[in-house]
């Protein structure tokens, strides 16, 4: 690029020198620099003249200039980038991203990704591995949520649910359209989504979270949620989905799709069908340190009879291969008890971080974290892709885009 030196190629690499080290603010804001300048996003063009400080100096155009030669260069090694500006067939925002599950569905359908956002530091490094972008942190922040786009399809969130500390809160209250309200629900993330939903008017909601949604607090927490989503002027429909059909693991969890067009009467698809079998997706050749040790197995025998006998917590048995695996969680890093692959004539072995991507239904060609802990957390926090996928096409032909 003629007349300026403008350095970026450290911008947005997995490997800082420090082992738990966020990316700063202006790698999150490079590659998020086409989504949020296009169509003259006059707010994003500002935050980025005061922000990008080891770009400033440069005439706006030569600074422009060497953001998309950087855009194209570290999309052009990653898996999955998704559609250039102009081939989209619609648009949405990431939030609560983890790894990306939400995107890699919609992508598939089309759709381009033009915010996102997550604040655990290891799963925003394999957002950028796999899709190039680094996702906005926390957006409970005023500065975060002002760079989202004015205007998007599809708000997607995989929420986490803390309780509500009042049920019978309103979306009107919580918005401050009524005067004196004392705000009781500081902290409760699923609050943000209103908030932003009711600022930009996406087309749909897409939302997922756990089974027992329905069931907290004894019905009241579902009830509001689907009362606020109504009262900003969203219909509500809800399902609790069995991804056993989709990917070889027994996955319920509750999907919520919300239209701002009330003439829409949504029917979620068919999820009837047979079940996947684990030993379908099961690597080849597995490393023996897969395998757990004597005093692991040993503890889990013990810990499953004393449980068994008591009436209460959980047992472990070995994985049938035959059938879908247990839903994978979080925690399955510490001792692989969700499942258990037999083995001939040794203990059994933990899925391997491969395995639990393909249980999730991602792509072979999708790149895990480095660290297994972090791998593991990131799938048993994930959505099942081939859930969203199906799901989104759903969607998106009843908005006929």
């Amino acid at each position: 690029m003629k007349g300026a030196k403008v350095n970026l190629k450290t911008y947005g690499e997995i490997g800082n020198s420090k082992k738990n080290a966020d990316f700063t603010l202006e790698e999150t804001l490079l590659t998020h620099y086409d989504a949020l300048a296009n169509k003259s996003q006059a707010v994003a063009r500002k935050y980025f003249e005061e922000n990008l400080h080891g770009l400033n100096g440069f005439k706006h155009l030569m600074v422009e200039e060497a953001i998309q030669e950087y855009l194209i260069e570290i999309r052009a090694n990653v898996p999955f980038p998704g559609p250039s500006w102009g081939e989209e067939k619609f648009t949405f925002i990431d939030l609560f991203a983890g790894i990306g599950g939400f995107r890699m569905a919609l992508q598939n359908l089309g759709g381009k990704c033009v915010f996102s956002s997550e604040w655990d530091k290891a799963a925003k490094q394999t957002y950028r591995l796999n899709y190039g972008d680094i996702p906005f942190g926390d957006i409970t922040k005023q500065e975060i949520q002002k760079l989202i786009p004015q205007k998007f399809d599809i708000l997607c969130a995989g929420f986490p649910c803390q309780p509500f500390s009042r049920a019978g809160v309103s979306a009107r209250n919580f918005l401050g359209l009524q005067h004196g309200f004392d705000h009781p629900t500081q902290g409760n993330l699923f609050f943000e989504i209103i908030k932003i939903a009711a600022k930009h008017q996406p087309q749909v909601l897409f939302l997922e979270n756990v089974k027992n949604l329905k069931s907290h607090d004894g019905g009241n927490t579902f009830a509001t949620i689907e009362r606020m989503i109504k009262e900003i002027g969203y219909s509500f429909f809800s399902k609790i989905i069995n991804a056993e059909t989709e990917v070889p693991q027994r996955r319920e969890r509750t999907y919520m799709i919300c239209f701002k067009n009330p003439q829409i009467n949504f029917e979620f698809p068919d999820f009837k069908g047979i079940s996947k079998k684990l030993k379908d997706y099961l690597e080849e050749s597995v490393p023996n340190n897969y395998t757990i040790s004597d005093a692991m197995w040993t503890g889990h025998i013990k810990r499953s009879k004393r449980n068994k006998d008591r009436g209460t917590g959980f047992t472990v048995s070995l994985a049938d291969l035959n059938r879908p695996s247990n839903t994978i969680v979080a925690r399955y890093y510490k001792d692989g008890k969700e499942c258990l692959v037999p083995q001939l004539d040794q203990n059994p072995r933990m899925l391997t971080p491969r395995e639990c991507a393909r249980l999730q239904g991602f792509p072979e060609t999708f790149k895990f974290h480095p660290s297994k802990k972090s791998a593991y957390q990131q799938f048993g926090n994930s959505v099942a892709v081939p859930v969203i996928s199906k799901i989104g096409k759903q969607i998106i032909e009843s908005l006929h885009l």
